[in-house]
């Protein structure tokens, strides 16, 4: 049925699953692919077999033979954090590696994953589910079938593998991925041209940022997965990308490959009402007071101001987003039309006896789902705040969890505390070394413990209230908590992975202390009703998206974090009367924003623009300049920076690093005249590469000159 769908549907908008691209074959041929479909639907062939992914929040592709990888410069952020101190501030400065000896480790948490397999594995999660199946027991049922075939898969030497749902539980896939450990740093861009015009320009057309960063895959000589070793051996990839020199005109077909985080194309109305009267109005106050804090400490010293360019990044990119999104919930019809959608899918279940007796008590149930999941968020978003953004507390509570599940046998412990995991939790320990700022990390406590406070009484959180009045109030908590060193490395909360949880219940630390009380006293319990919640989700979910896709035509699946194609073709927009933005920004465009930061680009990059560039290799004739960015039609979200853009023929083009503001709320609501993406044009990041005494890297790509127009 979805096949026979896809045909009906726009395919500008749609993250789609590979399968279904040879079910679109004329469409997209029509479009202006030259790929068979088929060809693109194979996750082994070219050009899909070159693309991987960087986590959960980032796409990347190989580019060389040798184990070369492509990727956002905003998606390293982490790993040039890692690098950087007030001498080598790599994070602000940029990297350049003159030879693979120079190479720089990315950290112990860095990771890549080359899928390798896929497989439905549908009847095998449900196996053990029956329609009558109480809730709670329906997702602990549904969890073990799919740890049992992670474990399973696993059994292969060097794989992380997952299991990801799509159409609301409808199908499971079994996804098998190589995990390659050593990362290095190959070229970074400063940052002041990887994040050009920084937060003014985010999510803004016109744009003019290089963001996009070279890192190379590395394992161990026999070519299995590696921690970091110096003799450790670029990997092999089994396909890497030619880059189409010639690059991109307006109106060209154009294609993403990569790994879309999540996306809410099928929530329901109330959903959408609620983030735009309550949760993105919450995150945006609450992004502003977090960033000011993070700003005002990386004003205070060179060394601060290199452990928090990152997350100053992380924190004021998400404020914008929501931001945006909410500006787009005032400015246009998206609130409306959601609203409209579900009163549609409401009708068309009321117009049917038999439809109303399936889905009625379904649309019924998940309203009171909503309804639940509002009563309890200002509560459950703060303390999690509060334990992501202090470090310590993170850890304490990590390490009390994992003692706890440890009892357990391994398949029965939730995710993220087997004995898989252990190692990227130490190896999270190590990294924290690196990059943690603890006096930031204190004054973002002290926000959100003031902000529990601060919440109804109904909403409070009694171990917490009694801990904190117990050191004196907020300020004695802090100073309790902060003036106790002894976890503050990578051995000693590693060490504490060992214990039992009865040695830290009684434990002296004030971290331990802390984290014992908010598990004992309200997270534990909170997590099982959250628990019950989703077993109801795993047996509405299903019928809910057989009902849209009966009544609406719904085709493809809400991204998550698995891999995706994307079609559509390079073209401007008009975002209001009388304005036209075209698709394509120019040097020139970067040299006149040139000045006082975000706009200070490197004098060297500076000097190079004021040659003559008709003699660059990257120069285009009718533009009369060499390219910088470019928009699309395609339909993409957060996971697909880095993703590479491929051209008819597959060959890459640019780097995908962004949307547009106007289109902000496209997570929830695709528009075919607003939505676009953001593109860095090849040929820039190309010239950026030779005039930043990178040009050496260019030798071991695949530059080919493109098919005749």
């Amino acid at each position: 049925m979805l096949i026979l769908l896809s045909s009906l549907a726009s395919a500008d908008e749609g993250m789609w699953l590979p399968e279904q691209l040879p079910g679109m074959s004329e469409q997209l041929t029509v479009m202006g692919l030259e790929v068979p479909a088929e060809q693109l639907a194979d996750t082994s062939s070219a050009p899909l077999g070159a693309i991987i992914s960087l986590g959960e929040y980032c796409s990347a592709s190989f580019l060389s033979a040798e184990g070369l990888v492509g990727t956002n410069h905003h998606c390293v952020s982490g790993l040039l954090q890692y690098n950087s101190d007030a001498e080598n501030n790599r994070a602000i400065d940029g990297y350049v590696a003159s030879d693979r000896a120079s190479e720089l480790s990315g950290g112990p948490t860095a990771r890549m994953y080359v899928v390798d397999g896929i497989e439905d594995v549908t009847e095998v999660v449900n196996k053990k589910v029956r329609r009558w199946t109480k809730d709670a027991q329906r997702y602990e049922l549904v969890e073990q079938a799919k740890k049992e075939l992670i474990a399973e898969c696993e059994q292969q030497p060097n794989h992380r593998c997952l299991v990801s749902s799509y159409y609301g539980g409808q199908q499971y896939r079994l996804i098998s991925r190589l995990e390659i450990k050593d990362v290095r740093i190959v070229y970074a861009p400063a940052d002041s041209v990887g994040n050009y015009g920084d937060e003014i320009d985010n999510w803004m057309w016109p744009r003019h940022s290089g963001d996009f960063s070279l890192v190379r895959a590395y394992v161990a000589p026999d070519g299995s997965s590696a921690e970091y070793s110096e003799d450790n051996v670029p990997y092999s990839p089994p396909h890497h990308l030619e880059i189409a020199a010639e690059g991109i005109d307006d109106g060209d077909f154009v294609m993403v490959a990569g790994y879309p985080g999540s996306t809410y194309r099928y929530r329901t109305a109330r959903s959408l009402q609620f983030a735009a009267d309550v949760s993105y109005p919450f995150g945006v106050e609450l992004a502003e007071e977090i960033l000011a804090i993070l700003r005002a400490e990386s004003d205070k010293s060179e060394d601060a101001a290199a452990r928090l360019r990152a997350p100053i990044g992380w924190v004021g990119n998400g404020l914008k987003y929501r931001q945006g999104n909410l500006d787009a919930f005032t400015g246009t019809d998206v609130v409306a039309d959601k609203q409209a959608g579900w009163d549609e899918l409401v009708a068309w279940v009321e117009a049917d006896p038999i439809d109303t007796k399936i889905y009625g008590p379904v649309l019924d149930e998940l309203d009171a789902m909503q309804a639940e999941t509002e009563s309890r968020y200002l509560q459950e978003v703060t303390l999690g705040y509060a334990t992501w953004l202090a470090t310590d507390l993170s850890n304490a509570h990590r390490i009390y969890r994992w003692t706890l599940e440890r009892q357990k046998p391994d398949l029965e412990r939730d995710r993220g505390y087997q004995d898989r995991d252990r190692d990227r939790v130490a190896a999270r320990f190590a990294q924290q070394e690196q990059t943690i700022w603890r006096p930031a990390d204190r004054e973002l406590l002290g926000l959100m413990l003031g902000r529990l406070e601060a919440l109804p009484a109904d909403q409070h959180i009694a171990a917490l209230d009694a801990f904190v009045a117990d050191l004196g109030g907020i300020d004695g908590t802090l100073d309790a908590l902060y003036a106790d060193t002894a976890l503050v490395d990578s051995a000693g909360w590693t060490a504490l992975m060992d214990a039992s949880p009865s040695e830290l219940q009684t434990s002296d630390n004030p971290w331990i202390q802390l984290a014992v009380a908010l598990e004992d006293g309200f997270l534990a319990e909170n997590r099982a009703l959250k628990d019950v919640q989703a077993g109801a989700g795993l047996r509405l979910n299903p019928l809910y998206m057989e009902a849209l896709l009966q009544s609406q035509e719904s085709v493809y699946p809400d991204a998550n974090n698995s891999l995706r194609v994307t079609v559509g073709h390079v073209k401007g927009y008009s975002p209001a009367d009388a304005i036209h933005y075209a698709p394509n920004t120019t040097l020139s465009g970067m040299v006149a924003k040139a000045g006082e930061w975000p706009y200070n680009a490197p004098e060297n990059l500076l000097e190079a623009a004021a040659g003559d560039r008709t003699k660059s290799g990257w120069y285009d004739a009718d533009l009369g300049d060499v390219p910088v960015n470019f928009l699309s039609t395609l339909d993409s979200t957060g996971g697909n920076s880095g993703s590479a853009t491929l051209n008819a023929q597959g060959q890459m083009v640019g780097f995908l690093f962004d949307g547009n503001y106007e289109a902000m709320s496209a997570d929830w609501v695709f528009d075919d005249a607003l939505t676009r993406s953001i593109h860095v044009d090849i040929r820039y990041a190309l010239w950026v590469l030779e005039n930043d005494g990178a040009g050496h890297i260019l030798d071991e790509m695949s530059i080919v000159a493109g098919t005749e127009r």
